[in-house]
């Protein structure tokens, strides 16, 4: 059996994760492109939420299309995300899920009874507009 050296050197996991941010007519949208690995990533996307909440802005979107990989702890952020959104009379809405992502909150029973989801950006933060939905 081979075990490494002690003090082989580390190489790190690159998540290739970027985010944006962009303020819609009824919605700020988040976009998440590339792999969403919550132990990695989660630090900055709790920020970004935080950030955005302090701001009023409330009524997120997820902008989704770009997103190749989640792993559990990222679905975890994210309804963690959802419920401090909804304690102030806001909301998480994902868009553009591709199929691998959607079979995964599909699996999890996440889609319909706890997140909505849109076919578009567009769609999704038109849904705000809805009077069900908090000022």
């Amino acid at each position: 059996m081979f075990l490494p050296a002690l003090d082989a050197p580390v190489h790190p996991i690159e998540t290739a994760m970027s985010l944006y941010v962009k303020d819609t007519y009824h919605a700020t949208v988040i976009g998440i492109s590339g792999k969403f690995l919550g132990s990695l990533e989660g630090d900055r996307f709790r920020s970004m939420l935080d950030d955005c909440k302090s701001q009023g802005k409330t009524r997120l979107v997820l902008d989704l299309a770009e997103t190749d990989l989640m792993d559990s702890t990222a679905i975890g952020l994210l309804i963690a995300g959802l419920t401090s959104m909804r304690r102030v009379g806001g909301d998480i809405r994902l868009a553009n899920m591709k199929k691998r992502i959607r079979n995964l909150f599909l699996m999890t029973r996440l889609l319909g009874p706890v997140f909505a989801s849109y076919d578009s950006l567009e769609l999704a933060a038109a849904s705000y507009q809805s009077p069900s939905v908090e000022a």
